[in-house]
């Protein structure tokens, strides 16, 4: 089954029969405005309005966009999943593309949620890739040494709070031998007001995660993913 993927506000959406649903690798379950989601031709139960901290009221406060649905993990992870932003197409339950080498990946205990191996400014790294975050996040200054400082910017996360760090940065990533570049903060080390008691800084590196990767990868590559199967695989799309 194929959906069209697009990019708005630096998150990718589909359209679901319950209106534009936000496609959430980093999010361990699915929820929706009425409590119910039509995906890959079944219907599910889902969180009705949010869960831990998140609303899709807050969500169309931040975004400016009617989202009506989440799709998390638990829905994700049933099948493959092949995305193409550059052909806007999601497709489900495809096999490994003919000429395409997958490798085995890992996840952040006790979730699906997927975890990749990756250089980070030319150090390996423990990444999450999370497909609701419009932005990166390092928990370490060691990734960005050297980089060219630029402006700060406003995010927001259920769990962490309002997030407007002063300085960001252009990071040169590595994964599976494909170069692209994220645009990334520190991740902070203090409470922003987020559900979470910890600070996202601490949080992420007791979760074994050196950093967050969001959108930037689709931007430059056609990704296939295996949940089942914890295995995935890239073609890097030409110029």
């Amino acid at each position: 089954m194929d959906y069209r993927l697009q990019l708005l506000k630096r998150h990718i959406f589909i359209e679901l029969p319950e209106g534009l649903t936000l496609i959430d690798t980093g999010a361990p379950f699915s929820a929706s405005v009425t409590g119910r989601l039509n995906w890959d031709g079944a219907d599910y139960p889902v969180y009705r309005g949010g869960y831990l901290g998140f609303t899709f009221t807050q969500l169309k406060s931040e975004l400016g966009l009617e989202v009506r649905g989440l799709l998390g993990m638990d829905l994700l992870s049933r099948r493959s999943l092949h995305f193409s932003l550059a052909g806007e197409k999601l497709r489900i339950g495809s096999p490994l593309p003919s000429g395409w080498t997958a490798r085995g990946y890992g996840a952040i205990p006790g979730t699906e949620l997927p975890l990749f191996a990756a250089r980070l400014n030319g150090l390996a790294a423990k990444v999450a890739w999370d497909t609701g975050a419009q932005f990166g996040y390092v928990t370490d200054p060691r990734f960005t040494a050297g980089l060219k400082p630029l402006p700060g910017f406003h995010d927001f996360s259920p769990l962490f709070g309002d997030l407007d760090p002063e300085t960001s940065f252009e990071l040169p990533v590595e994964l599976d031998g494909h170069a692209f570049t994220e645009h990334v903060a520190t991740a902070p080390e203090t409470d922003h007001g987020g559900v979470s008691p910890i600070p996202m800084g601490p949080y992420l590196r007791f979760a074994g995660i050196d950093a967050v990767l969001g959108p930037g990868l689709l931007r430059t590559a056609d990704l296939w993913i295996d949940p089942a199967g914890r295995l995935s695989a890239l073609r890097p799309l030409t110029s």
